[in-house]
């Protein structure tokens, strides 16, 4: 007997939600810094408040079949990020809600600081020029 099920992929959409987040937040401390003469660093400058983590915080899923749907899509990558970050084991008992949500935090994490490193420099450059017109 076959049976067939529809799964949501929302993880995309996550990662993609975080970064325009993201976005906003670089461009909200450029004009709340007009003197600022490079990128600002994403975990210093930017996240001095929490304000990165949380946006990354909040862009995990809270319920359990979502966080399942994207293990089962995305296991090895989520897992992988879970790994490379170094937070802490699997089997760890201190994971509130397990070590999956930690993991897809991670992975988050790690695709808004990808997305940082490649594009925040283009922004930086956007919004100076626009500082200093007829330059």
């Amino acid at each position: 007997m076959k049976t067939s099920i529809e799964i949501n992929d929302t993880l995309q959409d996550r990662v993609a939600s975080a970064i325009e987040d993201v976005k906003a937040e670089l461009l909200e401390y450029l004009d709340s810094n007009p003197d600022t003469e490079e990128t600002p660093d994403l975990g210093n400058d930017l996240d001095y408040s929490g304000r990165i983590h949380e946006i990354v915080d909040g862009a995990v899923p809270i319920y359990t079949k979502e966080i399942n749907d994207i293990m089962y899509l995305h296991g090895d990558d989520v897992e992988r990020a879970f790994d490379d970050a170094g937070i802490g084991s699997k089997d760890d008992k201190g994971w509130p809600m397990g070590w999956k949500p930690a993991a897809i935090y991670c992975y988050i994490d790690q695709k808004v600081y990808e997305w940082y490193r490649n594009e925040a420099g283009e922004i930086f450059a956007e919004w100076k020029a626009k500082q200093t017109p007829g330059v």
